[in-house]
């Protein structure tokens, strides 16, 4: 492992942490294990007691979960069926009563307060501790609920078990009781009653004060995750105890979705009869379930019905006395959301798919929402494009222009359908959640299950469009092995009952930023969130607990890097052993609230220090709770950036918490979609050490080199603002020679009736003698897909977005999962990505995956939308985003999306037209194409110069303007990253950063687009040039890029290029004998 000392964050005694403690997890100052909580010692003691009354270990789950019990933190239970909450909230009670604290356990039923009451006596006799447990249900004896009412009274009690309608019918009984544990095992029966929530919140020692709830928590609340959506009141859970509550509709599922053919009732018998038993039927209404459960039932089917009033066949099913449940699709019903049975459900009929209708009529009420939607839907009619910038204004007219189109049926979209005016709309959610009744999440794993769909051919095939948006694949009937899926949906089953082992455990996942760590989190369902706030009150971190399918996983952010190189300890913050051994010492990065500064240090923002100073966010809290979080779950993943400084953001969370942990694993994935990152859990790896090296050697040599050379600069100047760095002082060099260049002049003349340019000439009414010498017709194969460098230069020359704002807006994208990685420099395209081009192009589809294989991809969009179809699937709420997403994001997307799909498309033939122009002694020759005819060429007109009639041949006399131009213009931004492209400097990650830093230090300006040097980035070049050449010369850089390549491949010990690197910055810039104060370090 790579070597370094992490400066204050040793986790035991608050001092410098080394890789040797890591790898012993002791801390050398106290000999303490590094990891050690003030609860270890009541957590181990809780192991021990759990043991003895369940009669084995708790799982991993539970060992989560005693955690934050014992801790002290409120928060919902994220777990599928079967992992043993109720029996953790009986042992935890009992625990508890132990020391001498009083516990609530509130269950939905009289049966499961029976069932609690008996679990607590057992384990009372396993472990010989005596409890007071008072208990009460709607059938008790009235002698009992005397003697139960006195105990409550008097408090003569250490554990209560009730129903939650106890508590609602009840609580003038409860009042003024604190607990210091609540476990809720069913939270939709508390949370029906909006006030049970003040209840609970009473109930831990909070109390209402003028309104206001004052006090602090008393004691822990744990709560299930819900079903339904917990009312308004359940944010005073985020407000007072820092969680939310989330849902336990877990969308995780392991389902074969079948189109079955037409929906007929000989399809419907066939589908059940190949299935045999076990099957849930969803209707389009009631009316049609009960015709079709008469021809089921007078087929030989054993069926039965369930509704909102008619649940009794509900039990015979359960039993296994019925074959069949049918029922209507409603996504709020009975069968689609309120049935729980992994063991007996093994697949799902939709007797037609299930689809929102929007008619004529319900125009005229229609919300500005819908109206949208539905504008994007019927976007072929010009008309509508005037006003849909305002619906709110134009309503009216947009109504108007609807109804016409309602009859038309001029429809844009083929994932709806538009019949007798009617629009119908799928509705996959309803789909999703009926047909996951076959799949559920329990503590065996996910069960397999198959949902077969019965629907015209029209209608189906909008429904399976629409299904593709949520990463739904159907097969065919005749694709399907019925044999082979029977099998494994009745083994998965099987594994599920004799499962001994833990196929579900808890993990951290950590990724960057909270917009990605918010956007994965949704994939899994609406997750329960926690807030973890620092000692000024402020949010320090956010943490989302949701349900994977292996794992219940926390979903944290890291914020980017947690660490940077010190500016205080050896040379520039890398510590120079006698035998030639480097080593890093990192501190915590510091982030100013005020100005956005980062820094690693003590005291006041440097930036800010004249003026007080802003509030600082201080990464070491943020390490603290994921160390926290790292101990509950045991298991870190790692789901950082797809390049070598998310590698080392990896790296450095892998030293920083791994004493924490049982292990610390790396998930790579270049798109932020469901698909990838479920990939991405499946195939864990380790950090890659050597990558990491190479981008420890990249960091210190920016440090050593730009902070001697600043040195230098301080002194010569006496300008303390003054900075230099390896990368952005060539790239300095050349935009102050370019600028040195267009100081030349050149005249040309503009004939804009010609669209004809020619330099040289002075006439302003010159004769043209024109002649055609050539025309040739060829076929041009489309460019690749973006890499960064191209991607910058387009957005840059075609949408006027600076480099920086581009890779701002691009990183937006690819964290609310719209694009892949937009850091490469490759052009290979997936076998995913070639799947998503065939999708959108159909018949103009031409595969090309652009490189051999390699791990990084070019930059695409995620799914087959164009940029209309994406704002119309995010109004529809199909496609969910994490941020908002604006004209600039859309235009962006727009750019990426057209490339792409271009790259996939066949040649277009161009047809091109070649000129002599002759005038007043001047010759010019005029290439200019004429004519394009491709697919290509239409999504992606850039990939040729524009379009331009013939000109006409003979002599010709014309008006011309007459310009005097820069022989050699001013560069572009898009003209300077072309440039580090070509010349080796920089990589895709550091392309904006090396602009953006120029104008930072006021070393160069932009004017008319074009970018000029200042007179302090004039002087501050020269000088460096002229003193120091070698260390900011572009082939400098090529050597640094090779060694890195070797570094990463194993040819070249970073530890030999830190020494070659440091002796020669020791030798020519800043000799040996120079001591270098911390004080007289730049501040970047």
């Amino acid at each position: 492992m790579s070597d370094a000392v992490f400066a204050g964050l040793c986790p035991s005694c608050g001092g410098d942490l080394t890789l040797a403690e890591v790898e012993s997890s002791t801390c050398k100052s106290t000999g303490r294990r590094l990891c050690s909580f003030s609860i270890d010692d009541d957590f181990n003691r809780f192991l021990e007691f759990f043991e003895r009354a369940v009669g084995a270990s708790p799982r991993a789950l539970q060992r989560l979960w005693a955690r934050r019990v014992l801790r002290g933190e409120s928060f919902a239970a994220v777990a599928p069926t079967g992992t043993g909450k109720t029996a953790f909230g009986a042992v935890m009670a009992l625990f508890l009563a132990e020391r001498g604290l009083k516990s609530y356990i509130i269950v939905p039923t009289t049966l499961l307060v029976r069932q609690v009451t008996e679990s607590i006596n057992l384990f009372m006799e396993r472990t010989g501790v005596r409890a007071s447990v008072k208990w009460y249900h709607s059938g008790v004896r009235e002698d009992e609920k005397e003697s139960f009412f006195k105990s409550l009274s008097e408090g003569d009690f250490q554990i209560l078990v009730t129903t939650s309608q106890f508590l609602s019918s009840h609580f003038g009984k409860l009042r003024g009781k604190v607990f210091s544990f609540l476990f809720i095992d069913d939270v939709d029966s508390v949370l029906k009653a909006s006030r049970n929530v003040e209840r609970l919140l009473m109930l831990l020692g909070f109390e209402v004060v003028n309104n206001n709830w004052e006090g602090k928590a008393a004691g822990v609340l744990m709560v299930s995750t819900a079903t339904a959506k917990p009312g308004g009141k359940a944010a005073l859970f985020k407000k007072l105890l820092n969680f939310e509550v989330g849902s336990s509709n877990f969308e995780v599922r392991n389902i074969e979705d079948i189109y079955f053919g037409k929906k007929t009732l000989e399809n419907l018998f066939n589908a059940v009869k190949l299935m045999g038993g076990g099957g849930i039927v969803y209707c389009s209404s009631s009316e049609e379930a009960m015709q079709v459960l008469e021809f089921l039932n007078s087929n030989g089917v054993r069926a039965g019905f369930v509704g909102a009033r008619s649940k009794k066949d509900f039990d015979a099913f359960c039993r296994g006395e019925l074959d069949v449940l049918v029922g209507a699709a409603y996504y709020y019903g009975v069968l689609v959301r309120g049935l729980n049975l992994p063991e007996r459900v093994r697949y799902t009929v939709f007797y037609g798919a299930p689809f929102f209708r929007v008619k004529l009529a319900d125009l005229d009420s229609a919300s500005t929402k819908l109206l949208r939607v539905l504008a994007g839907i019927f976007r072929e009619d010009e008309r509508l494009k005037q006003y849909v910038s305002n619906v709110e204004k134009y309503a009216d007219e947009i109504r108007a222009i609807l109804k016409e189109n309602f009859s038309t049926m001029r429809v844009s979209a083929d994932d709806v359908v538009v019949k007798q005016n009617e629009v119908f709309l799928p509705d996959l959610r309803t789909y999703i959640q009926g047909s996951g009744r076959a799949s559920r999440l329990h503590a065996g794993g996910i069960t397999k299950g198959a949902s077969m769909l019965l629907e015209d051919e029209e209608f189906a095939s909008a429904f399976i469009k629409r299904a593709s948006y949520y990463d739904l694949e159907f097969k065919g009937r005749g694709e399907v092995d019925f044999e082979k899926i029977r099998e494994e949906i009745d083994r998965s089953r099987r594994g599920a009952e004799a499962e001994g082992g833990e196929p579900v455990k808890p993990a951290l996942f950590i990724v960057e930023s909270p917009t990605k760590a918010r956007q994965i989190a949704r994939f899994f369902g609406q997750p329960s969130v926690r807030v973890f706030r620092g000692n000024d009150g402020d949010v320090a971190l956010v943490a989302y607990d949701v349900a994977t399918g292996n794992y219940v996983m926390t979903v944290a952010a890291s914020l980017g890097h947690v660490v940077d190189l010190v500016r205080d300890r050896g040379f520039f913050g890398v510590l120079v052993e006698e035998n030639q051994k480097y080593v890093p010492v990192y501190g915590a990065i510091r982030r100013c609230r005020r100005c956005g500064y980062q820094f690693v240090g003590d005291g006041a923002c440097p930036k800010c220090r004249e003026e007080g100073g802003g509030a600082l966010v201080d990464s070491k809290y943020r390490i603290e709770v994921l160390r926290r979080l790292a101990k509950d779950a045991e298991l870190v993943i790692v789901g950082t950036d797809p390049d070598a400084e998310g590698e080392k953001i990896a790296w450095d969370l892998k030293v920083l918490l791994r004493p924490c942990a049982k292990d610390v694993k790396r998930a790579e994935f270049h798109e932020v979609t469901k698909r990838a990152v479920v990939q991405a859990l499946r195939q864990l790896r380790d950090v890659d050490e050597r990558l990491v090296e190479a981008q420890i050697v990249r960091r210190v040599e920016d440090r050593w080199n730009g902070f001697s050379l600043s040195r230098k600069l301080w002194d010569h100047f006496r300008d303390y603002s003054l900075s230099a760095g390896r990368v952005q002082s060539p790239v300095l060099g050349w935009i102050i020679r370019r600028a040195e260049e267009g100081k030349e002049r050149k005249i040309v003349a503009v004939i804009d009736e010609l669209s004809l340019t020619i330099e040289g000439l002075t006439s302003r009414e010159p004769t043209l003698e024109i002649s055609l010498l050539e025309r040739r017709s060829e076929k041009q194969t489309p460019p690749p897909p973006y890499t960064t460098n191209a991607l910058l230069r387009d957005a840059n020359s075609i949408l006027k977005l600076s480099v920086d704002k581009t890779m701002q807006l691009a990183q937006d994208l690819f964290e609310n999962g719209l694009i892949t990685y937009h850091r490469t420099d490759s052009t290979r395209v997936s076998e995913r990505g070639l799947a998503v081009a065939k999708e959108y192009l159909k018949e103009d589809f031409t595969p090309r995956t652009w490189e051999v294989e390699g791990a990084h991809e070019a930059i695409r969009p995620t799914r087959p939308l164009d940029r209309a179809n994406l704002v119309r699937l995010i109004e529809e709420g199909v496609i969910a985003l994490s941020a908002e997403v604006t004209p600039s994001h859309l235009s962006l997307y727009d750019l990426v999306f057209r490339r792409f799909m271009a790259s996939q498309c066949p040649p277009v033939n161009v047809v091109r037209e070649v000129y002599r122009v002759r005038a007043d002694g001047v010759e010019a020759v005029e290439v200019r194409v004429v004519k394009v005819e491709g697919r290509a060429h239409q999504l992606y007109k850039y990939m040729l110069p524009p379009v331009k009639p013939p000109l006409p041949q003979g002599t010709r006399r014309v008006k011309a303007r007459i310009l005097r131009l820069p022989k050699e213009p001013p560069y572009t931004q898009s003209d300077v990253v072309e440039l580090m492209k070509e010349r080796g400097i920089g990589r895709p990650s550091t392309y904006a950063t090396i602009i953006q830093k120029l104008f930072l230090r006021g070393y160069v300006e932009e004017s008319r687009g074009r970018l000029k040097p200042t007179e302090k980035g004039i002087r501050v070049y020269s000088y460096l040039n002229q003193h120091y050449g070698r260390f900011i010369s572009e082939e400098r850089t090529r050597q640094l890029e090779e060694k890195m390549d070797m570094i990463e491949k194993g040819l070249l010990s970073y530890q030999e290029a830190l020494n070659e690197i440091y002796h020669e910055v020791r030798s020519r810039i800043l000799p040996l004998e120079e001591h270098v104060p911390a004080e007289a370090t730049p501040e970047w």
